[in-house]
């Protein structure tokens, strides 16, 4: 955390990666830009290291500045994994990684690959069948396809392609058998997969499906740790049970709706709107208006889904799961190497965790101990 302004170069000598230097460099000058916040607290919120889209979620202020990590620091600790990220990083990889074993359960089933140079790359999910083809009768089978981008995460860049009444629509929208193979070619490095639905006492909320944030460290390889986590619902009306569930709030009247959950019950309730700019109470789901408070279903089966799979992939110390309870019970939809901080510590601050404040302690003292080769290197981080 820097009071002065920061420059690339002061980053870089702090520990920093060059590219998440530049990414957080380019959301404070969006910020300064984007007219939404006070000029006052963005100028203070900056100087405390906050981004003041996070300031504002926190209803930071300089009695309680000092329980949330603040995200100066969060960009400097990237990455937190080793190479093996790879594994949960790219969702092609992490199905491999699952395929031909009792975990798969958890994930949902992937059917093709849409190939960066061009083509389909059949998978387990479609039997193999090949082309494009073989994409048509597996969603004429299916019903339903999602679609979206092997690597990154947030809701950027999905789609749903459906198959009703031999009619092909993606996104709403009727298309024929040639637009499907039109819209595969436009959307390289895309996994095709099954389209989950929600359980059933978390759809009368709202049908799209939700996502069950929650941040499990395991620094030994050995022993995952759930800390914090916190559950999203939909905005959308829900009417076709489709579209993502998170928007950036890039202006004032975006928001998402955000749940507590206590890890060790499952219980969840306490819902606040998330606006770039302020927070509301919201006890009922502001489209459904049925109260979000209750128990997670099978809770204890999904604690033991993301510890059984964070063994599976223990390289990796640092995982932000996706998860989600499905009509078919808990699934993954993806794990995040670097999951982003402001919605975890909107119910759970980071230094008021005995847990997480340990953790974290320990990544920035190693990366203020650099010495400058070290530091160098660090520097050079790309993916």
């Amino acid at each position: 955390m820097k009071s002065e302004p920061v420059t690339l170069d002061s980053l870089l000598a702090d520990g920093f990666t060059r590219r998440r230097a530049q990414e957080y460099l380019d959301i404070l000058s969006w910020e300064a830009k984007s007219g939404l916040f006070d000029p006052e607290y963005l100028e203070w919120s900056h100087a405390q290291g906050f981004c003041a889209e996070s300031a504002c979620a926190y209803g930071l202020t300089e009695k309680n500045v000092g329980s949330y990590l603040s995200d100066y620091d969060y960009w400097r600790l990237w990455p937190l994994n080793g190479w093996q990220r790879i594994w949960i990083n790219d969702k092609l990889t992490l199905n491999a990684l699952v395929e031909g074993s009792d975990l798969a359960r958890y994930v949902p089933a992937y059917f093709y690959y849409s190939k960066p140079e061009g083509g389909l790359l059949p998978l387990a999910g479609s039997g193999y069948a090949p082309g494009t083809e073989g994409l048509l009768d597996c969603l004429r089978s299916e019903g339903s396809f999602a679609c979206k981008p092997c690597n990154g995460s947030t809701s950027a860049g999905f789609h749903h392609l459906e198959c009703r009444a031999g009619a092909f629509i993606v996104d709403g929208e009727e298309i024929t058998s040639a637009g499907i193979e039109e819209f595969v070619a436009g959307h390289p490095n895309y996994v095709f997969t099954e389209f989950i639905r929600p359980e059933e006492s978390l759809a009368k909320i709202n049908p799209l499906i939700h996502t069950l944030r929650a941040l499990v460290i395991n620094p030994t390889g050995t022993s995952p740790t759930p800390t914090i986590a916190y559950l999203r619902f939909g905005m959308g009306d829900g009417s076709t049970g489709t579209g993502a569930n998170y928007v950036a709030p890039t202006t004032a009247d975006i928001c998402s709706y955000n749940v507590e959950i206590d890890l060790a019950t499952g219980r969840y309730g306490n819902g606040r709107l998330v606006y770039a700019n302020r927070v509301e109470d919201a006890p009922r789901h502001p489209v459904s208006g049925i109260p979000a408070e209750g128990t997670i279903p099978q809770w204890d089966e999904a604690l033991e889904m993301m510890r059984r799979l964070s063994l599976k992939v223990g390289a990796c110390e640092y995982l932000g799961f996706d998860a989600c309870i499905t009509d078919k019970g808990p699934m993954i939809m993806e794990i995040n190497s670097h999951t982003g901080v402001k919605y975890l510590q909107l119910f759970h601050p980071i230094w008021e965790d005995e847990t997480l404040a340990a953790y974290y302690r320990e990544k920035l003292d190693a990366i203020d101990g650099l010495d400058e080769a070290a530091r160098l290197r660090r520097n050079a981080i790309v993916r």
